[in-house]
């Protein structure tokens, strides 16, 4: 029998490496809860969390934070993290602008931003994970040099992030594609398919991708 949503949630409250509010004594010693100085990468919006999970496989010197705003989505990448011992991934409930309550300045060292809901009415436009105010965050908590990957299947959706990162003074775009699969910089780590970019390849659709870092820092 399927799990209720019900039961997804308040079981994600109850597994060790799930948070939510509750963790914001956190801020500032993720190092501390992983047990090490090994670099922190964000996957924000990470529904499922495929690319963290397959992250923390590939690369065991990094810690992985998959951060959604359901956890009943994040229950069961979280509960077979846990069966398989996986110490360097943890999840996080919460909303993307309460990213300051969770961590401090300079505290992660990469994000990931993939597939993001393209909200495309204009009265929307504000939901936007790239709206210059969530930029603003990504900002502040990520440290000197720190990336932030992005990809979208959405054409409308990448044109409007490329206006918004070049109007942006401080963003410096280091890597620009708008088909990443057949692009000579794709690589086994950019190239990580999630499922839903999996879907979308299936359909013919190009995955867009960019990668930038914020030149103030």
């Amino acid at each position: 029998m399927a799990r209720s949503k019900e039961f997804r949630k308040a079981d994600y409250f109850a597994t060790p490496n799930c948070f939510g509010k509750d963790c914001v004594d956190k801020k500032g010693k993720w190092k501390a809860h992983f047990g090490n100085d090994n670099p922190l990468s964000l996957e924000l919006g990470c529904g499922r969390a495929d690319l963290s999970l397959a992250f923390a496989a590939m690369f065991p010197e990094r810690n992985f934070l998959g951060i959604d705003l359901k956890p009943a989505r994040l229950w069961k990448p979280a509960k077979r993290m846990q069966e398989e011992g996986v110490k360097n991934i943890a999840f996080i409930y919460m909303h993307l602008m309460e990213i300051g309550d969770f961590f401090v300045e300079n505290e992660a060292d990469e994000l990931w931003i993939t597939f993001p809901d393209p909200f495309p009415k204009l009265r929307h436009a504000k939901h936007r994970m790239i709206n210059p105010p969530f930029l603003a965050l990504y900002r502040n908590i990520l440290k000197k040099g720190g990336k932030v990957h992005f990809k979208t299947d959405n054409l409308d959706l990448f044109h409007y992030a490329l206006e918004i990162f070049v109007r942006e003074k401080n963003i410096t775009l280091l890597e620009i594609s708008f088909d990443l699969h057949n692009d000579p910089i794709n690589n086994e780590v950019i190239g990580m398919k999630t499922e839903y970019e999996r879907k979308f390849m299936a359909e013919g659709i190009p995955i867009k991708y960019v990668c930038f870092l914020f030149n103030d820092k």
